[in-house]
């Protein structure tokens, strides 16, 4: 799989080949300029919050369940309302399962953000992208399967992370030795080797116009 390919199926056709011609005539690389309005990430407050929620959530739904309890012990005998009670049961689990998925999506979102930036990725969501989010499980506060595919990325697309008393930019020189690193990450062609590829195709037409 190429990387129109991969952005086509993780985007979408249509995006997915606007994302991919940008990517390509972006000479300055201003796509990897991270831009922190679009980010996952919410603050420890936030959470502080939604997990308070949660938990006043939970309380309430314990509660309720044990009212239907109480309740079902005196529709003894009467069947419609046993069912009616069963289905109210069962539609609290419902809601308390998809509120708990939520809730872990939240807190795997916000972590996973702050660890990219640990890795000092100049945007997140290139770097999310050339990611195999399977292999990635949260163990705590800790992700398994991460540093493993980012020690791979530094090597293959260093451009993708901020250089260390580097002034941020990306020059020519950065593109140019991406050609050598044209390969793939989990099969994954990357983005590197894009520019590289479009880096080069430009400079020979541009040789030949001159020779003519």
């Amino acid at each position: 799989m190429d990387l129109l390919q991969y952005l086509q199926k993780t985007l979408g056709e249509a995006e997915g080949k606007t994302a991919f011609d940008k990517i390509n005539t972006d000479s300055e690389c201003a796509l990897l300029i991270d831009n922190k309005k679009q980010s996952n990430y919410i603050s420890k407050e936030e959470f502080t919050k939604i997990d308070s929620e949660r938990t006043d959530y939970k309380k309430q739904l314990i509660n309720r369940d044990k009212q239907l309890e109480d309740l079902k012990g005196k529709a003894t005998g009467n069947e419609e309302l046993s069912a009616e009670i069963e289905r109210l049961k069962s539609e609290n689990t419902k809601v308390t399962q998809d509120y708990e998925s939520k809730i872990n999506q939240i807190n795997f979102d916000t972590k996973f953000e702050k660890a990219l930036g640990d890795y000092k990725a100049k945007n997140s969501k290139a770097l999310k992208a050339l990611l195999d989010m399977e292999k990635v499980k949260l163990d705590g506060d800790a992700f398994l399967g991460l540093e493993d595919q980012v020690k791979a990325l530094k090597e293959s697309d260093s451009y993708l992370f901020e250089i260390e008393g580097g002034t941020g930019k990306i020059g020519a020189s950065t593109i140019n030795n991406s050609t050598t690193n044209n390969t793939a990450v989990d099969g994954v062609k990357t983005i590197g080797g894009a520019l590289a590829k479009a880096k080069a195709e430009s400079m020979v037409t541009t040789e030949s116009s001159f020779f003519k």
